[in-house]
């Protein structure tokens, strides 16, 4: 797999005070186009400083950054076998992408065969530098210690990094608490803490509610967070944090 960039934003862009980052699964990134329309216009998911993107291709993630306006770096880890397109993770933002890398976790889909990855690219909003992480972790058909080494993986990989500050968001595929405390556990050990808690659920699937998607957070302090329901992009409900940098 190969990282890719691209995208454009305004040569003007202006801080804040407060970092706003939202994590959406686009379901097989078809419908990427309704998806830029949402980051772009909705009051929750406009004007955000970074987007994490997961189930895209390099085509949808160059359409979402043209149409909102903003940089990316994408990689896919596989060409998923039901869709027939690239699967993978993006980061996207107004505010300059460096240093970008691409972290294979270990263990492949016990169904299609699939490997999942992580995307990170660091970002300095302002004048703060932040590393960001698009991370999608395997279903649970993959048995629960090496789902286990997954999240271990990701807590890991960040020794290497370098900002002070790091969010990693996206899909974890935590259908219990116990998953999410599994989670909440593992990022416990890098010092980051679950900014997305009080959300709510992202996911709505045979008539029960999942919370899929989270957000993880260090140096920086969760102000506000929730999800946006009833958009059509995806099956998963964006989900948004609004963080002071610390």
């Amino acid at each position: 797999m190969s990282l890719r960039t691209g995208g454009s934003a305004p040569a003007i862009v202006t801080f804040s005070g407060t970092v706003r980052l939202v994590t959406w699964n686009i379901q097989f990134g078809v419908r990427a186009e309704a998806a830029a329309v949402e980051l772009g216009h909705h009051d929750d998911l406009r004007d955000s400083d970074i987007v994490l993107l997961q189930e895209m291709d390099e085509a949808g993630t160059a359409l979402i950054a043209e149409r909102v306006g903003l940089h990316y770096v994408f990689a896919a880890g596989s060409i998923h076998p039901k869709s027939g397109r690239e699967f993978g993770n993006a980061v996207l933002s107004p505010w300059p992408l460096i240093d970008a890398t691409v972290v294979d976790l270990p263990h492949k889909s016990s169904v299609q065969g699939q490997p999942r990855i992580v995307v990170r690219a660091t970002v300095t909003v302002g004048p703060y530098v932040i590393d960001a992480c698009s991370v999608h972790t395997e279903v649970p058909s993959l048995s629960g210690p090496k789902r286990l080494a997954q999240f271990a993986t990701i807590a890991s990989a960040t020794e290497n990094w370098k900002a002070d500050r790091l969010v990693i968001g996206g899909d974890f595929n935590t259908v219990t608490r116990r998953g999410i405390a599994a989670v909440c556990e593992q990022m416990a050990t890098i010092g980051v803490v679950r900014s997305s808690s009080g959300a709510g659920t992202t996911l709505r699937r045979a008539g029960r509610e999942f919370t899929l998607d989270h957000v993880f957070a260090r140096g920086l302090t969760a102000l506000d967070s929730g999800v946006v329901r009833g958009l059509e992009a995806s099956d998963h409900r964006p989900l948004w944090v609004q963080l002071r940098p610390t």
